[in-house]
């Protein structure tokens, strides 16, 4: 789903106008939010979990932080594990994602692509996936997304903010993107990572209120990860089903690609044959980004989808993050410390 223009506005007349009239279904979430967080019981993992979360709905660049910190955790020789949902997916889990196996269609986008570098667990249970992830040898589990989930404790959690949406009108879904109160979710928050140029108006007081709680506050930027196009080959037709793919047009100009043409989608898209052809037919060089290539990977062979996953081209990104040994800092003694209150418990 596209985020709606009227989330990024408080003051446009027409934005204020449908943000006020869906305001009592937000109250209504706050109050079904609040009553999930009473009742439930949060429990402690028999290994530490270091979470990446966001705070409203839509893209704020988790997936490039998961890869980022299973990276470092590995060069660490700390065995880690993603646990994620697995949406999108028709298998239930819990269970591994083995890239060579399972499908897009199977197991979700964002686990089959990130499965290619690093061992992945998907299931709706977090605490079935990390059993199996810790009978496997895993010593440390990322969480990719749940931060407001409260039924697992977290020893870490990484809060990703996307600098040029910031958290849009400061309204609670469906009024505005929050995921939940921004009080309630601080309390939680141990770093905040501030992604690409922090332009949007709500990040100035979001920082404020961090750095009064004593919480430290990163920024990263997601570059890309290959060469820059000859001129020759840089005229090109882009494609992509995601939450913004204004980024990814953007990160295309930016690498010096003239993108002719673009073709967007709906967030987590399933690519349909006739799409593939019409893509296909278009006589441009095609760029699509690694979450949608993750779909069209294992798609019946001679099909217009593998046809497609063949021609069409990638722009691989990563995550640089200022004063990156700070915040890695951060996450070690974190954990050290939870490990010495024997917060964890052996499964």
């Amino acid at each position: 789903m596209a985020e709606p223009r009227f989330w990024q506005s408080r003051a446009h007349p027409l934005s204020l106008a449908i943000s006020l009239a869906l305001t009592p279904v937000s109250f209504l979430y706050a109050g079904l939010e609040a009553l999930n967080r009473k009742v439930t019981q949060a429990q402690h993992p028999g290994k530490p979990v270091i979470c990446v979360g966001n705070l409203t709905a839509g893209g704020a660049g988790k997936t490039p932080t998961v890869q980022w910190l299973t990276q470092w955790l590995t060069q660490e020789t700390r065995a880690p594990a993603v646990l994620s949902r697995g949406y999108g997916g028709s298998l239930k889990g819990p269970l591994k994602v083995d890239p060579t196996q399972h499908s897009a269609a199977q197991v979700g986008d964002e686990p089959r692509m990130l499965a290619e570098a690093c061992a992945v667990y998907i299931g709706a249970d977090r605490h079935q996936s990390l059993r199996l992830a810790a009978q496997d040898g895993h010593e440390v589990m990322v969480k990719d997304d749940g931060f407001q989930n409260p039924a697992m404790a977290h020893h870490f959690n990484l809060i990703v903010v996307d600098g040029a949406t910031g958290l849009g009108n400061g309204r609670l879904l469906p009024a505005g993107p929050l995921r939940q109160p921004l009080s309630v979710a601080l309390k939680k928050l141990d770093a905040l990572l501030i992604i690409g140029a922090p332009s949007h108006a709500s990040l100035a007081p979001l920082r404020k209120a961090v750095e009064a709680m004593g919480k430290p506050i990163f920024f990263g930027q997601i570059e890309p990860q290959s060469p820059r196009p000859k001129k020759s080959a840089a005229r090109v037709h882009a494609f992509c089903g995601i939450a913004k793919p204004e980024k990814f047009i953007a990160s295309l100009r930016g690498h010096g690609y003239e993108v002719a043409q673009v073709t967007s989608f709906g967030d987590h898209h399933g690519f349909t044959a006739a799409e593939a052809e019409r893509l296909l037919a278009s006589g441009l060089t095609l760029m699509t980004t690694q979450k949608d290539m993750a779909r069209l990977q294992g798609s019946p062979e001679g099909s217009a989808l593998a046809r497609l996953a063949e021609t069409a081209n990638t722009l691989p990104i990563a995550l640089h993050i200022a004063d990156e040994a700070a915040l890695q800092t951060a996450i070690q003694k974190a954990l050290a410390d939870k490990q010495a209150s024997q917060i964890y418990k052996s499964y």
